[in-house]
């Protein structure tokens, strides 16, 4: 039994889709503190401004009652239209894709509070765009507790894990923690992701780049690139 971990984000990169799909349990990390100008509110497009490549950052403005949030709890501040700025960021650098991109537009077509909420939406969604059938669960829903990477052992503990799959990224602290993984007999896996080629407007290729960016240029192609 594969798990993989990783706090939901906004419009994630396609490496995070490439673990959910090498997954057999994806869990939402969503009871730990939130951080704010992180990638848990903003991500990466693409834009092209007098023939130059470039990106437009897009993000969604949150109100923090106080410092300690949950991801869970985050609030957004729908006082700013912040729907209305994503779509004519779409549009203004992408054209037409956002229109063709049915469950992204009900997406929109919604009304949100909580951002933990809509971003889990989206990624369940584009799962199911990118063919992608991985159980997908919310660790605030599993009554699991603990701290950093004991958190996280205990979540897959409670799954019957025997391997834990997790970004290359993750190896500098949990190595100094891989021995209670050992103890419950999980196999901690580094992802090791080599990004594609896609077809992607302008000039020069920008890797890295919030799903979206595949999405809008490959469309329904968009599957095999994951």
């Amino acid at each position: 039994m594969i798990v993989s971990i990783s706090q939901p984000t906004l419009f994630p990169w396609l490496g995070y889709f490439n673990i959910i799909k090498n997954s057999d349990i994806f869990v939402f990390l969503d009871n730990v503190k939130f951080e704010k100008r992180s990638w848990q509110m903003r991500n990466r497009i693409k834009n092209i401004i007098k023939g130059e490549d470039g990106e437009t950052w897009i993000r969604i403005p949150t109100r923090l009652d106080k410092t300690n949030t949950l991801i869970k709890d985050v609030l957004i501040d729908n006082s700013q239209d912040w729907k209305k700025q994503h779509i004519n960021a779409f549009t203004s650098h992408y054209g037409n894709g956002y229109e063709e991109i049915d469950f992204l537009k009900n997406i929109f077509s919604q009304n949100w509070d909580k951002l933990a909420d809509f971003e889990i939406e989206f990624i369940t969604n584009c799962c199911k765009y990118l063919g992608i059938s991985t159980k997908l669960l919310r660790a605030s829903n599993m009554r699991v507790e603990d701290k950093k990477s004991y958190l996280l052992l205990n979540i897959c503990k409670k799954l019957n894990a025997t391997e834990y799959l997790t970004t290359i990224g993750a190896k500098e602290y949990l190595e100094n923690d891989s021995q209670i993984f050992e103890k419950s007999n999980i196999k901690i896996r580094y992802h090791n992701y080599i990004h594609p080629i896609y077809l992607q407007r302008g000039n020069i290729f920008i890797k890295n780049l919030s799903v979206l960016d595949l999405l809008f240029n490959e469309k329904e192609n968009s599957k095999k690139f994951v």
